[in-house]
């Protein structure tokens, strides 16, 4: 019960933190006439970020013990893209789409 629950909390750590902390951040630029903010992505967070929520439905998939492999494959495929599509929403990064796409 608390291995299920470490992984679990992997998991949710990866879609907390990417709601606490959004992997973007304000850039030093020029005032533009239309009010806009310059941005960029803090790409070691955001790997951070999508690697705890990868890893922690790896682990949940794998200790669920699944009767063959689609069933595991659906499982990742749904799980990360939930987690991913979590931190995409908080963080306005649309690149970030494609990866729940498949």
């Amino acid at each position: 019960m608390s291995k299920k629950l470490a992984e679990l909390m992997v998991y949710l750590l990866g879609i907390g933190l990417g709601i606490a902390k959004p992997p973007v951040e304000r850039l030093a630029c020029m005032k533009v006439p239309s009010g806009e903010v310059c941005t960029g992505i803090n790409t070691p967070l955001l790997l951070i970020e999508l690697g705890l929520v990868a890893v922690g439905a790896l682990l949940l998939g794998l200790g669920h013990g699944f009767k063959n492999d689609h069933k595991l494959n659906g499982w990742l495929g749904v799980s990360t893209g939930l987690g991913f599509a979590v931190i995409r929403g908080y963080a306005g990064i649309t690149e970030l789409f494609l990866f729940g796409l498949r």
